[in-house]
């Protein structure tokens, strides 16, 4: 039996501007780019590691260098790969005192796909039963900064329907009126867990429902579970868990305390994991948001895959960076996602 060849490349994604939220900024990522070919077949992954949860290009290299890629000719079906995948991270744990990150699980199981989908002369989305290619309208994300600077973003980024707007200041307000200056358009609104009271959020949600904006994510600390839960009885806007969720968490409990959840594949570490996280999050009574961290297009049209079967997409990690060394998921005139019909992930 033949087995991959396996590569993989750091790369620097350049922000075309600096990207403030309420923790910090960043004007440059370091992804890891992976790939997988056998049989005349490339398949491309990709991780987006984030310091938040203890992640950065070294772990996901250090992590590289263990897995036992010789073994991946033997899974034959993506419910295996999940398995796989998991079972090899647990002994390279316990082996070599290693902390596994989720972006370098997700980036060797997304090549896997691309690999197998490609290998069957098919996209990943049909193979898995999505009814199209079409996919939910994704929001732009805009940046805190000084407000003449978040009004020319507005203004360069007019061709998007849709923003999302990053709060969690002592100017929250200033913020939105500046930019109601510039458009009328819908908004939503992540708070980076920046507001720290339950009535401190309930004021500002109540403010911003008068500014039309749909949605606020993640208001407050992922700890205040208790405050959380209070917040959504009262909120007059759905709430959203981004931080609530990394992928291990009780989806009973979110549900509890949020109206939407945000599944971002660098964080719940597998796309198999996460589309029957959807299935349990609707039966649920959650809605579904994919989103992304700074990514290029590999990563941002493997959770396209994904927002084909969610209500909400946050899938714009690539349109924020200048040096995209790939092609894959288009935004469409309306906003929406398209994930066009190319084999596999859908990556060029």
């Amino acid at each position: 039996m033949s087995h991959f060849n396996t590569t993989w490349e750091v790369k620097d994604l350049k922000l075309k501007n600096v990207f403030t939220i309420a923790r910090g900024s960043k004007s440059v990522v370091k992804n890891i780019f992976l790939t997988l070919q056998k049989d005349g077949i490339t398949g491309y992954g990709e991780a987006g590691p984030n310091t938040r949860y203890n992640e950065t290009s070294e772990t996901v290299v250090k992590y590289f260098e263990k897995f036992p890629f010789d073994e991946l000719s033997n899974i034959k079906v993506p419910e295996d790969i999940e398995v796989f995948i998991e079972e090899s991270s647990s002994k390279i744990k316990s082996t070599f005192a290693l902390e596994i990150p989720q972006s370098g699980k997700v980036a060797i199981e997304m090549a896997w796909l691309d690999w197998w989908a490609k290998s069957k002369n098919q996209p990943l989305w049909k193979l898995w039963g999505a009814n199209s290619n079409i996919g939910p309208v994704t929001s732009y994300t805009i940046g805190i900064d000084e407000i003449p600077v978040i009004q020319t973003k507005i203004k360069e980024a007019d061709i998007y329907p849709l923003y999302k707007i990053k709060l969690g200041t002592d100017h929250d307000r200033e913020i939105i009126e500046g930019i109601r200056e510039v458009t009328d358009k819908p908004l939503r609104v992540d708070a980076n867990e920046g507001w720290k009271t339950v009535d401190q959020a309930l004021k500002e949600i109540e403010f911003l429902k008068s500014q039309n904006v749909e949605l606020i994510e993640q208001p407050m600390h992922a700890s205040m579970k208790k405050e959380l839960r209070e917040l959504k009885k009262r909120s007059p806007l759905p709430l959203c868990a981004d931080e609530s969720f990394t992928g291990s968490e009780d989806i009973t409990e979110i549900a509890q305390a949020f109206h939407v959840i945000n599944i971002k594949l660098m964080k719940i570490g597998s796309l198999v994991k996460a589309k029957r996280t959807i299935e349990e999050a609707h039966r649920l009574g959650l809605e579904v948001m994919i989103g992304c961290m700074v990514e290029s297009s590999v990563g941002i049209t493997a959770g396209g895959v994904l927002a084909l079967f969610s209500e909400y997409a946050d899938l714009d990690g690539n349109l924020l960076i200048s040096n995209d060394p790939y092609s894959g998921l288009k935004v469409l005139k309306d906003g929406q996602i398209d994930l066009r019909k190319g084999i596999g992930i859908g990556i060029r």
